[in-house]
């Protein structure tokens, strides 16, 4: 069914990582809701943590649009999808404007389209862009850096600078003018240092949100200053600027069964790493969601089909799972009993054999993949994924394409013979990275994150395992009955 997309909209984007592009969403998110508006924040990329402060500030899951991952129809129904019931959107972009992965790449439509860049998902939705310049350090070739950015892609839609960062009213007057003068673009506002935030980054990014005790302190801070520092009102206008998009949004299905198949998933501060459409899909594919907390709870919930355990595991973790046993033996018996098990990055780490953390310490885990791992600091894997099953599963037959993203600190140190690989692997630039993961006995387990918006076969299927297990169990259960 067509529908008419015409919601204000505005990507916030950046020259590169640490400019400040987070800080400037959570502000302007936060300026918005004061205003009494709705808003629904995206991300562009395959980043989990940004998303846990976007969707904290705003009080409504964050969405994560990946050009490479989702494609540009799927970019454009996770838009769609996600402002139901918002007033505006505001997206936060990834790196640098117009930092993708190479010019040329399978499926770009021509030189120059810069694939899987935040510039390329702007297009995609039609929304105007702001740029984020950092002021510390520059003055007058701020203005070079923001005409240059306007003029590499016309169709960018770049329609203004926020400065970051400033150090004086003095630079801030000086870096203005200069955009204004030589850029041609307006200046919609100037936050100064803002050193009370505590938002703290990591070599790897922001610290996790579950780990941040100052996280409401530094929305709100960032909230009065940019309401104080930017002109909200101009930034409301261009929002409203965004052209409609007309785009086939299918409806979401409502489960027709009255007794749904039960796919537990894991949530709590270990296992937070989900993409927001991964849980809706399966729920649309007729699943109910169920959460439970490896860390907490004794057991597993009562009358599941499936399990689905995502990623975050961090080592501040790892010894409270791995003493969790009660928890670990409810795992046990449900994988015993053939429970259709999809585990992926820290839910593989959680069903190996053991896990060593920096320390030295070795941890058992609980043994449903026969291998052992360590998580090293200095052992990052990084980057897009390009998959094809290896092994007939819930994600689909042998050969089926799946694209996904890794991030992880995690070293194989030791694996059971004659496994089958979940997956055989490429990068995003085509390059072999051998086999991945392990699909046997119906659990699928790897640390490659896949984002179920690309196909929404995967839920689908997902959730016809859950319900033949349940068929399988209730045949188990009234041959054991008494007649």
């Amino acid at each position: 069914m067509l529908e008419e997309i015409g919601i204000p909209r505005l990507v916030v984007a950046g020259v590169r990582s640490g400019s400040g592009k987070t800080s400037i969403t959570l502000g302007l998110v936060a300026a918005l809701r004061s205003r009494g508006r709705e808003v629904q924040t995206f991300k562009v990329g395959p980043d989990f943590i940004d998303c846990a402060y976007l969707a904290h500030a705003s009080r409504r899951p964050c969405r994560n649009i990946d050009s490479w991952m989702l494609g540009d129809a799927g970019v454009r129904r996770s838009l769609a999808q996600g402002v139901v019931g918002a007033d505006c959107a505001v997206i936060e972009g990834v790196g640098g404007f117009y930092d993708g992965h190479g010019m040329y790449s399978e499926g770009s439509a021509a030189a120059g389209s810069f694939p899987g860049s935040t510039a390329e998902v702007a297009r995609l939705i039609s929304a105007p862009a702001v740029l984020v310049l950092d002021a510390w350090a520059m003055g007058e070739t701020a203005a070079a850096v923001a005409l240059g950015i306007k003029q590499l892609d016309v169709s960018s839609n770049v329609v203004g600078v926020i400065l970051n960062n400033v150090p004086s009213d003095y630079r801030r007057r000086v870096v203005e003018d200069a955009v204004w003068t030589l850029a041609h673009l307006p200046v919609l506002g100037a936050l100064p240092r803002l050193d009370s935030v505590h938002i703290p980054e990591l070599r790897t990014g922001l610290l996790p949100l579950t780990q941040n005790p100052h996280v409401d302190e530094a929305i709100a801070q960032l909230g009065a200053a940019v309401s104080r520092h930017c002109d909200v009102d101009l930034i409301e206008r261009l929002m409203a600027r965004a052209r409609p998009l007309q785009l086939s949004v299918p409806q979401r299905r409502q489960p027709t069964v009255s007794d749904p198949p039960r796919i537990g998933v894991a949530f709590d501060d270990a296992f937070c790493f989900y993409y927001a459409e991964n849980l809706e899909l399966l729920e649309d594919a007729g699943a109910e969601v169920v959460t439970f907390s490896p860390l907490e709870d004794r057991a597993l919930p009562r009358d599941l089909d499936a399990l689905y355990l995502g990623g975050g595991v961090s080592e501040a973790y790892v010894a409270r799972l791995s003493s969790n046993r009660a928890f670990i033996e409810s795992f046990r018996r449900a994988r015993a009993q053939g429970m259709p098990t999809y585990a992926e990055c820290g839910g593989l780490l959680y069903c190996v054999r053991s896990l060593r953390t920096s320390d030295g310490s070795v941890h058992p885990m609980a043994g449903a993949i026969p291998a052992d791992f360590a998580l090293e600091a200095g052992a990052l894997h990084s980057g897009y994924r390009d998959l094809r099953v290896a092994s007939s599963c819930m994600l689909g037959p042998v050969g089926t394409r799946l694209r996904g993203h890794e991030f992880h600190f995690a070293r194989l140190l030791s694996a059971g013979e004659d496994q089958n690989p979940a997956f055989t692997m490429h990068d995003s630039d085509g390059e072999p990275l051998g086999c991945e993961g392990w699909a046997t006995g119906g659990i699928v387990a790897s640390l490659v994150h896949l984002h179920f918006g690309q196909d929404p076969a995967l839920a689908r299927r997902f959730v016809e395992a859950a319900r033949t297990a349940r068929a399988r169990r209730d045949v188990r259960t009234s041959e054991l009955s008494p007649v």
